[in-house]
């Protein structure tokens, strides 16, 4: 059924009415856009109105619910405000030079090295791009790309979902993590095994974790987890303080804690698995002209160093 001559929604009603679906309330839409509580209620009220249906169930303890026609219109407006975006961006751009922003999520714990090449580059290469990059676990970065708030997502292969494009950047072996006194810190490499009694110091950032344990695993050990930390850098406070061990897969440019502490990375003999570093994005979505353009940067970054931004 099509709308009345003159009775279109407007592109600001669709910008709150996306608000307050993500907020799942009018007050937290309202300061996220910075217009009052009544502003957003009545954008919605007046889209409700303009389709002659019902877009949220509003409940005064549990706020706001999408109905399934609230759901099909969040879809659509978001393309549409992605369109209109774009055709802001690109009327007067006869230079084609890349401009916009793009947002690009980091698994944490490759965010360190990965982050200020990137930033840098970006810069000095696209200073038209806005560049927004979003860190954390990856069952939470995958999920806002697939929900199209990332443009972009660098992280490792494993616990990534269905649904995107994936390309190997590079592989990433893992490596033991000992304080500098440890009795094994002087060998070139270590046996798993000879390290089957000791205390494990486990960095558990989704999927960093589970997969350690599964390395683990598969070679007939069951480690005593110590401690375990989503903090990169409390893990290797905890190892150079001699709690324990832990396994990396990526290195540093220091050997020293934030305590001042020295530790050392040894290879692991025989060696496991090396785990893929990746660049995805939606298998759905066709990316933006920027984005393509930050694709390639990140390409370059990476094929210009001789084993990936971590020195692994």
């Amino acid at each position: 059924m099509s709308l009345p001559t003159g009775s279109q929604p407007t592109l600001r009603q669709l910008e709150l009415f996306i608000a307050a679906a993500e907020h799942r309330s009018f007050a937290a839409a309202a300061a996220e856009v910075f217009v009052t509580p009544n502003a957003v209620s009545a954008a919605v009220t007046e889209l409700e109105t303009l389709f002659n249906t019902q877009l949220f169930i509003r409940r005064r303890a549990k706020g706001l619910t999408l109905t399934t026609a609230g759901q099909d219109l969040v879809v659509r407006a978001r393309d549409l405000l992605d369109r209109a975006n774009e055709l802001t961006l690109h009327i007067g751009n006869v230079s084609d030079v890349p401009r916009g922003p793009v947002k690009v999520g980091c698994y944490s714990t490759l965010a360190a090295t990965v982050v200020p090449e990137l930033w840098a580059q970006v810069t000095r290469l696209l200073p038209e791009i806005q560049l927004d990059i979003e860190e954390g676990p990856v069952e939470v970065l995958s999920q806002r790309l697939l929900d199209g708030h990332l443009d972009l997502l660098i992280s490792y292969r494993v616990g990534l979902p269905m649904g995107l494009v994936v390309e190997v950047l590079f592989e990433s072996s893992p490596q033991v993590v000992l304080p500098e006194d440890h009795p094994m810190s002087h060998q070139a490499s270590v046996a798993l095994e000879a390290l089957k009694d000791e205390p494990l110091i486990l960095l558990d950032l989704p999927p960093a974790g589970d997969n350690t344990l599964r390395l683990l695993q598969e070679r007939g050990l069951r480690p005593h987890v110590l401690h375990r930390s989503t903090s990169y850098e409390t893990v290797r406070s905890m190892v150079a303080r001699g709690f324990g061990y832990s396994l990396f897969f990526q290195q540093t440019m220091s050997n020293i804690s934030y305590e001042g502490l020295r530790l050392v990375h040894r290879d692991i003999l025989p060696p496991l698995n090396a785990e893929p570093v990746v660049l995805s994005r939606h298998v759905d979505t066709e990316p933006t002209h920027r984005a393509l353009a930050v694709e390639d940067v990140i390409r370059n970054m990476i094929s210009s160093s001789k084993s990936g931004p971590a020195s692994v």
